[in-house]
């Protein structure tokens, strides 16, 4: 592989590609309005979660009339509203639930999941379908970067893996701050630090 150089060819690279957002929380709304309104035509999103009325604060592509309706459905459908001309598509359901040849027909994924496991999972996945050539190096056309952020509480990371060439999710764990939990009935009845108002 050469150095990178972008330029107008890297530009309609990136616009053409299918592009795969998983997580449509936090981070995925951010996500999904960054690729449209950098040009990126094919976005594809897939979450499990409905909407909560406590996303309604830091969702942005969520309305009070969203409460109980999909997350991915209705981030795509608010995207494609402001952008008409991208095609847009969504999927309901656990991640785990989507085999290998749901995964290989994206050129990138682009994760905000809030969960490790999830994120191991997929980091799993996407290693996976790496192919070797006959020398025993990695076939570039079957390699999938992905783009991965993730938080904790305050805390928020990202990272891009370029599976079979850079360290993986898995290699990284150690780096993540130890996960800290909180009694629901201190979180529920008395939260006394900002922590406790974070879930």
């Amino acid at each position: 592989m050469g150095e990178f150089v972008p330029g107008a060819e890297s530009h309609d690279k990136l616009a053409n590609a299918k592009v795969l957002v998983v997580g449509a929380g936090g981070l995925g709304c951010e996500i999904l309005k960054d690729l449209a309104m950098s040009g990126v035509k094919n976005i594809f999103c897939i979450d499990l979660d409905t909407i909560d009325v406590t996303n309604l604060n830091r969702q942005f592509l969520f309305r009070a009339k969203d409460v109980g309706r999909p997350k991915c459905e209705v981030a795509c459908e608010f995207v494609k509203a402001r952008s008409p001309l991208i095609e847009i598509e969504h999927y309901l359901g656990k991640i785990q639930d989507k085999d290998s040849s749901f995964y290989s027909k994206f050129d990138v994924i682009v994760s905000g999941l809030d969960n490790i496991e999830a994120r191991r999972w997929l980091n799993a996945m996407v290693v996976g379908l790496v192919q070797m050539d006959g020398d025993g190096y990695p076939d570039p056309s079957t390699i999938i970067p992905i783009v991965d952020g993730g938080t904790e509480g305050f805390k928020g990371q990202s990272r891009v893996i370029i599976p079979k060439i850079t360290s993986c999710f898995e290699c990284s764990l150690s780096a993540f701050p130890p996960q800290k939990s909180f009694p629901m009935c201190t979180i529920a009845e008395t939260p006394r630090l900002p922590e406790h108002c974070i879930r």
